[in-house]
């Protein structure tokens, strides 16, 4: 475990930069659901470009939680708004492994610049994807931890290769307090200003023993083999608010010098939403107090909404997320800025 080196007082954001923050990320116009299927649930969405079309690793869940797990399909799309689910990709099995029963994927190493071009970087000429990995049914069953697969073409599940054991997991000899019981989704890219001293970085969620749930911070040299970084969690919205649960799937981007983190918070009692954080140093964070970026507004997102994956394209802000309502629905929906 590499220690922190912390600056806080140096660090914090002012409020005027956190408001221009805010007003570049906004995407008012909710478009509803992109990705909704009859007989699944759902989640987690994360898009890249590849040749001449956007491609979504999205997860799925029977609704039958209980006797199901997760798995990772594959969609594509010409415009961010129409997509065409092109089938799974991991897949559970009757094997004995640690990721027989339960593997949520999603893409590895996107780009993140605010106007940035979305094709995905390569880790030894192989792209890549984190998965949530685990041999149990249901619906996030503990303990998770992190896999890895390699391939020569997202669109190939052909040329999927996983490597055999987690990357990361809560039983670690370094394991932090916070972190002990399941790992959940990461957000690994490649930092070109080396801001912690390495060249790739990786924020992920994590939960400790009274279910709340806090983000961390891990580093690499190769974007294969990972050290945590810190000796607590990296942003936490947790230890001090009784009602506070989660502050979750993190994503980052950079606009201008500043290192811009969307996650969603839960609150026990209240919906989930997505919000946002920012850092000159990726390693303090100053979070946004005010009104949230994606929060339940309409009766078909009436629970949660929340899990960004986000992307600006042409000038336009295209906010992917995660919606959930009372009529026992969860699917992916869209919130665009124009």
């Amino acid at each position: 475990m590499i220690p922190w080196q912390k600056n806080e007082k140096d660090s914090l954001i002012e409020a005027e930069v956190m408001e221009e923050i805010y007003q570049k990320l906004r995407t008012p116009l909710k478009c509803g659901p992109v990705m909704k299927l009859e007989d699944k649930f759902t989640d987690s969405p994360s898009i890249f470009r590849l040749n001449d079309c956007y491609c979504m690793y999205f997860v799925t869940i029977s609704k039958e939680c209980s006797t199901s797990g997760y798995e990772t399909h594959l969609a594509v799309s010409k415009d961010l708004r129409h997509w065409e689910d092109k089938g799974t990709v991991l897949e559970r099995d009757g094997s004995d492994r640690w990721d027989s029963r339960q593997i949520a994927g999603y893409a590895a190493f996107m780009p993140i610049a605010f106007e940035g071009d979305h094709e995905l970087k390569r880790i030894g000429g192989e792209y890549c994807l984190f998965y949530l990995g685990g041999n149990q049914d249901g619906y996030e069953p503990d303990p998770l931890y992190t896999g890895m697969v390699l391939c020569a073409d997202p669109m190939a599940p052909s040329t999927y290769r996983r490597m055999g054991e987690p990357i990361l997991s809560p039983c670690d000899a370094d394991c932090r307090p916070g972190e002990e019981k399941t790992i959940y989704k990461h957000f690994p890219f490649e930092d070109s200003a080396r801001a912690t001293g390495y060249p790739y970085v990786d924020f992920y969620n994590a939960k400790d023993r009274e279910d709340r749930e806090r983000i961390y911070l891990a580093v690499s040299e190769d974007g294969i083999h990972w050290e945590r970084y810190g000796d607590g969690p990296a942003l936490d919205q947790i230890t001090d608010d009784p009602e506070g649960r989660i502050c979750g799937d993190p994503q980052i981007l950079k606009i201008g010098d500043l290192y811009v983190m969307l996650y969603f918070r839960y609150r026990r009692g209240a919906g989930a939403y997505n919000t946002f954080a920012c850092s000159r140093d990726l390693i303090c964070w100053t979070p946004w107090e005010g009104k949230p970026l994606i929060e339940p507004e309409f009766a078909w997102e009436d629970v949660h909404a929340h899990k960004s994956c986000f992307l600006r394209e042409n000038g336009i802000n295209y906010h992917f997320y995660c919606a959930v309502n009372s009529r026992n629905e969860r699917f992916i929906a869209l919130a665009v800025s124009g």
